[in-house]
């Protein structure tokens, strides 16, 4: 499509044809969703980082959203301007749906509505309320859970809440049973579980994380990209990528949107960063086009970030001789991986991506499910998924950069239909006649210069 829909019935088509692929109901096209932000923390960071990511992420899948919000300036972290709150908010999200029926009101009290609160405040016994602080989410129906408060700018706690809660709420209004929402508890980012602890871990003195290499801006790059602006990262960013956006991108990225439709998406993510001191350069470029516009020896990135998932291109990644990789993907039906490659030490991409190296246009990192009348490979994914998985990959950036890296195992899977009581997450071990365990003279080679040379060494 090259011309933007101008109808509502044309637009919702192409925007939740892909959320319907996975939960197979069109419940949650009739919600009307309410958002209340409790004035005790309108104007933290926290709050408002919870608010701006709920907002956000509604927007991708309800049609009606009302939020219940003071009008209070913009939190100076966030450095988006003078606008209020508000405004801020209500601006992404008719970017990102120019047909919803959104509104910002003082106060609310819809019928039938299903109810997200941020922070403390009354609440129906049967809303959804989420809180952070740091690194941790609380999760919990009616009142809130009490977090202590504490002092930086760590919002990743925030984001990972805003998911937790949005991703409650559509269980909720795709009418699934109470059997499959998601336990109540403070779960933690940095140790990727439920915890009884209120301690919260470090965060850097200096989040610059160095020179990253992002292959692929799809729906988990652009939210990887959204959630290190957020969490402040400074970093040299180069993102590869040649693919356009579309309306069917709309639903999980929490970047694009009316403004950047048609768009190269590697351009549009630069642009979103531009204002931010993570210093983005968009190469409009397939990976097999990148390889050949440059040798290997002239890659001198510390971190790769493998975010595309089409027919070979890991492998041909893998085979490149990578430093460092951190990753997530989602998969078709409301699952999020995280991963983590120091060579030498885990697993790699041809391990726990087994596939044949051949040369494909980049996607983005989500499952494929065939079409039920064809034999085409068409993505499903859900809103929240994808920056749940750009919040791993930016939580383990800022692992990175404090003592005892690697802190949790090198995968972990969340699956999101469930109550999340169990997480699976283990160390992934690399096969004894992976080409990998073969490499160490070029890693020497490639990467000695590398911020994080020395992981592999200390295996």
């Amino acid at each position: 499509m090259t011309e933007f829909p101008t109808t509502a019935t044309d637009f919702y088509a192409l925007r939740d044809e892909r959320t319907n692929r996975c939960e197979g109901t069109q419940n949650y096209q009739l919600a009307h969703c309410a958002v209340r932000l409790s004035p005790e923390i309108a104007s933290t960071l926290e709050g408002q980082t919870m608010l701006l990511v709920a907002a956000n992420l509604l927007s991708r899948w309800c049609r009606r959203v009302t939020i219940v919000a003071s009008p209070v300036a913009i939190h100076p972290v966030l450095r988006m301007g003078d606008r209020t709150i508000g405004d801020l908010v209500l601006d992404q999200m008719l970017d990102a749906d120019p047909f919803g029926e959104f509104e910002i009101a003082s106060f609310a009290n819809p019928s039938n509505a299903v109810e997200l609160q941020i922070g403390s405040g009354s609440a129906q016994a049967r809303a959804v309320s989420i809180n952070a602080s740091g690194w941790l989410s609380s999760l919990s129906l009616g009142r809130s859970i009490e977090l202590p408060a504490v002092t930086g700018h760590n919002t990743l706690g925030a984001v990972t809440a805003a998911c937790l809660g949005v991703a409650q709420v559509f269980k909720i209004a795709v009418g699934l049973p109470r059997t499959f929402w998601f336990r109540e508890g403070v779960f933690d980012l940095f140790d990727l579980g439920w915890t009884r602890s209120s301690i919260d871990h470090p965060w850097p003195e200096s989040p610059n994380i160095g020179k990253i290499l992002m292959v692929g801006a799809g729906s988990v790059g652009s939210a990887a990209a959204y959630c290190a602006r957020l969490a402040g990262l400074a970093a040299s960013l180069s993102i590869i990528d040649r693919d356009v956006i579309k309306i069917e991108n709309f639903n999980r990225s929490p970047i694009f949107g009316r403004r950047t439709f048609r768009l190269e998406k590697a351009a549009a993510v630069a642009s979103f960063l531009s204002s931010s001191s993570l210093r983005a350069t968009p190469v409009l470029e397939w990976w097999n086009e990148f390889l050949q516009s440059r040798s290997r020896v002239s890659m001198d990135f510390d971190i790769w970030l493998p975010l595309a998932n089409e027919r070979g291109v890991r492998g041909a990644m893998q085979h490149n001789i990578p430093p460092l990789m951190i990753h997530a993907s989602t998969t078709a039906n409301w699952g999020v991986n995280h991963g983590r490659h120091i060579p030498g030490r885990d697993d790699c991409l041809l391990d726990r991506f087994e596939e044949r190296a051949v040369v494909e246009a980049l996607t983005c990192s989500s499952g494929r499910v065939p079409a039920p009348s064809s034999e085409e490979a068409v993505d499903a994914a859900l809103p929240f998924a994808s920056v749940f998985a750009g919040a791993l990959i930016v939580a383990d950036l800022v692992r990175a950069q404090l003592t005892g890296y690697p802190q949790v195992p090198n995968f972990a899977l969340f699956d999101l239909y469930s109550s999340l009581e169990m997480i699976q997450s283990w160390d992934r071990r690399a096969r004894a006649d992976c080409s990998c365990r073969g490499t160490h003279s070029l890693q020497s080679r490639f990467n000695r210069d590398s911020r994080y040379y020395a992981l592999g060494r200390a295996s």
